[in-house]
């Protein structure tokens, strides 16, 4: 099973949110058949549960809405940044929310002190997108910088500038955990 914000993450996604959709719906076509057949009426209990299987298959439906315009990251791009990243911590197909937009940063990496991002290239307001996970790593950590990215590239030479001071682990742990708690 791929964690969320591991490589391969959005098209796994997709994946499984599809094959349990089909799984709520053939469950729900079947109860409302086997009560079909059992009373010869519409009006029975297995509709009713038939019915509340529409519930989970929604659950599964706003997943995959969340999820089908993203597409993951390659394998050749994902080496290149895992080894630029070093020690570094490093998310990829990074889909998070807030309440008011869906974002999707390619790439995500705590290193340093410093929280970068690679913005996938969809529409997307980066403005909005780096106000608000600044806003977000400075709830777990004030002393980070944030940094957001529109190309690999961009990112790849920003690392080789970068001071090679190390941020305090504990720190560094509590922006991780908060950063991967707010993944879709």
């Amino acid at each position: 099973m791929i964690g969320k914000s591991e490589f391969g993450y959005i098209r796994n996604q997709k994946k499984i949110n599809m094959i349990w959709l089909l799984v709520f719906v053939l469950i729900g076509v079947a109860i409302f058949l086997c009560g079909y057949l059992l009373t010869g009426t519409r009006a029975n209990i297995f509709t009713v549960i038939a019915v509340l299987m529409v519930l989970p298959a929604a659950k599964r439906v706003v997943a995959l809405v969340v999820m089908m315009p993203r597409k993951g990251v390659v394998r050749e791009r994902y080496d290149t940044m895992l080894q630029a990243a070093g020690e570094g911590i490093l998310f990829t197909d990074y889909v998070f929310t807030s309440t008011e937009k869906i974002m999707h940063l390619d790439f995500l990496l705590i290193k340093n002190g410093n929280v970068l991002g690679v913005a996938a290239p969809s529409r997307q307001d980066v403005e909005y997108m780096k106000k608000y996970l600044t806003d977000s790593v400075h709830k777990a950590a004030s002393e980070f910088h944030v940094k957001v990215f529109e190309k690999d590239e961009q990112m790849l030479q920003y690392l080789d500038k970068l001071a090679q001071a190390e941020a305090d682990p504990e720190r560094t742990e509590k922006v991780r955990e908060y950063l991967h708690s707010l993944a879709v």
